[in-house]
C-alpha cells in the first residue's frame, strides 16, 4: 500500500510561515514599538546575572525621534545603557517589567534611570518608589536645547572613554532623520555626540555649543538636501578644528558611505572597506523607533553599522557594497564571518528581502567541504 493512498493529490500545499532567522541573519520580529524595544534589550542583556549588565536605562519619549537619536551618544561605556521608549505620562507595563528585569547597577553613572526629554515627573516618582535612582539629563521640549543638554552630560558629567568621543562631533538634520540616522549607530558604538541643525540655519543652542567647542572635528552626516552648504560654511567659519561631510545620492548610499568612511584626520569612521567579514544591521526608514532601539547592536554584540533596505527589495547599491566586503573564496574558511540583524517584522522587511540579505552575507557556499 502506498503511503500516499490517503492523501489527495489535489490537496493544496500547506502555507509556509517564514522562519524569522536564517543562517546569516537574525530578525527582531516585532511590530509594536515597545515590544520591539524590549526584544532588543533581551537579545543584548539576556540575564541579570551577566557581567555586562547595564549600568543604567535611558528613558526617552516615544513620540519624537530627536531625543532618542541624540541620546544614542550616551549608550556606550562607561555608561552602558539601553534606550527605552516611554509615554510622557506613564510607563508602558512591558517597559516597566523590562526595567525591573534588567535591574541596572547604577555603576559609573549618576543614577540607574537617566531621563531624557519632557517626561512627566510622575514617572520618576513611580520609579523611585520602586527603589530606582533617577537623574534628569534634560526636560526641554525644544529638541535643540535638549540636544545641547545631552552633549553637556556626555562631555562633563560622564565623559567619553574614547579619544574620538572627546574630539569629534557628528552633525545631522534635526528636521529629517532619513539621511542622518546612521549616525546614531556610530554614536552608540563610539560615544561620539550628535548635534542637530536645520537645513539652512543653526539653532541658537547649537551655535552656543559650537562656539564653546571650536577645536573639535565636525562630521556632517547627510547631503545638502538636509544640511546645506551654508550651514557647513557657518560651522567651518566658527571652528579651529576640521569639518567633513559624509554624503550620497540618497539615504541608502549615505548609509553605505558611512559604513565605508575613514576620517582623514583621526580614527573616526567604521572603515568597513575590506573583505574581512563584517556584520550589519538592515533597517527600513519608516520605522525609526526600531532603528533607535537597535543602536544596541552597534554598542554590544557585533558592532553593526546601519544599512537601509526597502520593505520588498534590497537596493542595488546596498547589494554591491555588501558583496564587495564579503570574504573571498580563499578566506571563506576563516573567521570572522558575515552576519546581519533584520530590524523589524515581516510587514516591515519582507521574507524576500531577508533572503536577499542572506544571499549577499553568505560565505558558506564558497567553502570547500
Amino acid at each position: 500500500m502506498s503511503i500516499f493512498n490517503n492523501i489527495s493529490m489535489q490537496q493544496a500545499p500547506a502555507v509556509f510561515n517564514p522562519i524569522s532567522d536564517t543562517a546569516n541573519t537574525t530578525r527582531v520580529n516585532f511590530d509594536d514599538i515597545f515590544a520591539y524595544n524590549v526584544a532588543v534589550t533581551n537579545i543584548i542583556y539576556p540575564s541579570s546575572n551577566i557581567s555586562w549588565r547595564p549600568n543604567a536605562v535611558i528613558m526617552v519619549p516615544y513620540d519624537r525621534w530627536q531625543y532618542g537619536v541624540c541620546a544614542s551618544s550616551i549608550v556606550h561605556f562607561p555608561i552602558n545603557a539601553p534606550i527605552m521608549f516611554t509615554d510622557r505620562n506613564f510607563i508602558p507595563p512591558i517597559i516597566l517589567n523590562e526595567i525591573l528585569r534588567l535591574s541596572p547597577t547604577g555603576d559609573n553613572v549618576p543614577a540607574q534611570i537617566l531621563v531624557v526629554g519632557p517626561i512627566s515627573s510622575s514617572i520618576e516618582n513611580a520609579l523611585m518608589a520602586l527603589g530606582f535612582s533617577t537623574y534628569r539629563i534634560t526636560a526641554f521640549e525644544d529638541v535643540y536645547r535638549a540636544c545641547y543638554d545631552i552633549i553637556d552630560f556626555r562631555f562633563n558629567v560622564v565623559p567619553s572613554e574614547s579619544e574620538i568621543g572627546k574630539k569629534d562631533v557628528m552633525v545631522i538634520s534635526g528636521e529629517d532623520y532619513s539621511e542622518g540616522i546612521p549616525a546614531a549607530f556610530y554614536a552608540a558604538h563610539m560615544d561620539v555626540p550628535i548635534i542637530l541643525v536645520q537645513q539652512n540655519s543653526i539653532p541658537q543652542p547649537i551655535q552656543n555649543f559650537i562656539l564653546s567647542n571650536r577645536g573639535k572635528n565636525y562630521f556632517i552626516v547627510g547631503s545638502t538636501r538636509t544640511v546645506s552648504e551654508n550651514v557647513e560654511a557657518q560651522i567651518r567659519n566658527s571652528i579651529t578644528g576640521t569639518i567633513h561631510r559624509i554624503s550620497g545620492n540618497d539615504p541608502y548610499t549615505i548609509a553605505i558611505n558611512f559604513a565605508r568612511y575613514q576620517s582623514p584626520v583621526d580614527d573616526f569612521g567604521w572603515k568597513h572597506n575590506t573583505r574581512n567579514g563584517w556584520a550589519f544591521s538592515f533597517g527600513e526608514l519608516s520605522k525609526w523607533h526600531h532603528l533607535i532601539s537597535s543602536v544596541m547592536f552597534a554598542h554590544l554584540s557585533k558592532h553593526t553599522p546601519l544599512l537601509l533596505v526597502d520593505r520588498n527589495s534590497m537596493p542595488a547599491s546596498v547589494r554591491e557594497y555588501v558583496t564587495s566586503v564579503n570574504p573571498s573564496k580563499e578566506m571563506a574558511h576563516m573567521p570572522p564571518y558575515m552576519h546581519s540583524y533584520i530590524l523589524g517584522s515581516f510587514s516591515d522587511i519582507s521574507h524576500e528581502t531577508q533572503v536577499a540579505v542572506e544571499e549577499v552575507m553568505d560565505i558558506m557556499s564558497k567553502m570547500e567541504h
